[in-house]
């Protein structure tokens, strides 16, 4: 369908800035970008006046299989303090396929090494099988019917994969860390029917946020299942209205991935390069510090890789040596320094074809030392600006003050250089749009304006860097030069924003609406 969409404020990604002109699309594509002069006549011209028109959002890191669950209704999200209060959800939970399924809790809300138990769920529920995931989905937490109907038994707990069950006085407690926990997890998704259908529905429930694309990345390097379901989306690619672009887990093994890769890779539907895990989370001490926890678990814990170093700088160069991008998740400061040094080395010894991309994702506790080396020539920075808020009232008790004082430095990244993408994590934070991370980028506080004194605030970014990095920076993110700009010959995806949020304050951009998203040329939400 040709159209011409008219606006005084077009985002341009090159200059970060706005113009007054037009944009003409025909067969998906944009075909014409002018300034109002040049405005073609005697065709029809919708004119949005002074709202503003910007590229289609892009979320470059997501978990789409769990999201979805949770859009469909058959994973409920939670919330609590307490591991009594996540009980005593369990008996309003509904039953699907047999489970009674949750999301949300935080293991460092209980506590410093305080895990959930067993007991405390069948105190409330004994007859259903159980299972809640933690709120960043590195751990879950199982009632002993669960632990029986998936034959868990301390002699059967997998071997040669990262994480652990937890044991005290040699009983297994229900709870389970990393990949051992991710196995678990998988064994109990595998029983749900197939889901493609409910990937069309949480695709239109995006697209009311402005989003066209997604990056779906594993949610795991080492269990049988990470998670990552690329014949979903092609059931359903031609009614698809995102794009996909995703990461299984890197293997040392091939074959599948090859397979994987030369079989995927539609405008619509892609595989964009493969995933690994460098290290886990701070709130469970899994996260792979360069110094000691503040509560240390043990003597000398400053946590661990879950992937031996050497196999890890392996995996990086095996997989660029494919010429396929990887992205690393890297939380900790040690983490994120070995992989940056790595990645230096797969640079001179693999570089990617032009226009690929290596990510690493989060870098939550970075050493300043380390940010002369996130400025590399194939290398972006993959962020989260809603995990600033994601338990920062515990941060002093599980990396001491100084470091947490150091998180997030988004500020510090673009003045050396980085490019920065933006995404959410889903399901780590729900329902968290990309006008909500451009905020949390610019006011580092929540909408309700706590801390008032803001979160690390030398780090706070302005609006039009934050822009950049939910569109072009995610496109590169993902290896895409097809979308993230509203450039001709680009896919015409494209988001309208009730105002110019260029000029906004936080308040003003808290309530910015998204007009309408346009998705391959056609529109896929428009605002009642």
């Amino acid at each position: 369908m040709s159209m011409i969409l008219r606006s005084n404020y077009i985002f341009d990604t090159q200059t970060k800035k706005t113009f007054a002109g037009y944009l003409k699309i025909d067969a998906g594509k944009i075909i014409d970008v002018g300034p109002l002069d040049a405005l073609p006549q005697n065709e029809v011209v919708m004119d949005y006046s002074d709202q503003m028109i910007i590229p289609g959002f892009i979320d470059s890191h997501v978990h789409f299989y769990l999201s979805a669950l949770i859009h469909a209704g058959v994973l409920t999200p939670l919330t609590g303090n307490t591991e009594q209060d996540f009980a005593n959800a369990v008996p309003q939970l509904p039953i699907r396929h047999g489970w009674k399924l949750g999301i949300g809790w935080f293991g460092s809300d209980f506590g410093q090494q305080v895990y959930p138990t067993k007991e405390i769920l069948d105190a409330v529920c004994v007859d259903v099988p159980v299972m809640l995931i933690s709120g960043d989905a590195h751990s879950i937490w199982l009632n002993s019917k669960a632990m029986a109907e998936l034959k868990i038994t301390i002699n059967s707990i997998p071997q040669g994969i990262s994480g652990e069950a937890i044991v005290t006085n040699g009983e297994l407690t229900g709870c389970f860390l990393e990949a051992v926990a991710i196995n678990y997890l998988a064994d109990v998704l595998a029983m749900l029917p197939n889901s493609a259908e409910s990937y069309l529905a949480y695709m239109k429930h995006l697209n009311q946020m402005g989003v066209t694309t997604i990056g779906d990345v594993a949610l795991t390097g080492e269990s049988w299942d990470d998670l990552v379901y690329p014949e979903y989306f092609q059931q359903v690619e031609e009614q698809a209205t995102i794009r996909a672009v995703f990461y299984p887990a890197m293997r040392e093994e091939l074959t599948k991935l090859t397979e994987t890769y030369s079989n995927y890779q539609s405008p619509k539907v892609q595989m964009g390069g493969v995933k690994q895990f460098f290290d886990g989370v701070t709130s469970t001490h899994t996260a792979f510090l360069k110094e000691v926890y503040e509560t240390p678990y043990f003597e000398g814990d400053i946590g661990s890789p879950l992937i031996p170093i050497e196999k890890m700088r392996q995996l990086i160069l095996l997989a660029n040596q494919q010429d396929w991008p990887i992205r690393i998740h890297t939380i900790g400061d040690q983490a994120i320094h070995q992989a940056l040094i790595y990645y230096q080395e797969s640079l001179t010894r693999y570089p990617l074809s032009a226009g690929k991309y290596n990510t690493l994702e989060h870098l939550e506790v970075m050493d300043a030392s380390d940010l002369s080396l996130v400025k590399q020539e194939q290398l972006v920075i993959s962020v989260q600006p809603s995990h600033l808020l994601v338990g920062y009232d515990t941060l002093d008790e599980e990396v001491g003050s100084k470091r947490a004082s150091e998180m997030f430095p988004f500020q510090s990244f673009l003045q050396n250089d980085a490019t920065l993408a933006f995404g959410t994590d889903s399901p780590v934070v729900i329902d968290v749009t990309p006008l909500d991370s451009i905020y949390y980028a610019v006011a580092r506080r929540e909408k309700s304006g706590i801390p008032y004194e803001r979160l690390m605030p030398k780090e706070r970014i302005s609006i039009e860097e934050a822009l950049i990095a939910h569109t072009a920076g995610a496109a590169k993110a993902l290896s895409r030069q097809d979308i993230g700009s509203l450039q001709v010959g680009n896919w015409a995806d494209i988001c309208i924003l009730s105002q110019n949020i260029l000029d906004c304050t936080e308040e003003e951009l808290l309530a910015t609406k998204i007009v309408g998203t346009i998705f391959d040329g056609e529109w896929v939400y428009r605002e009642e």
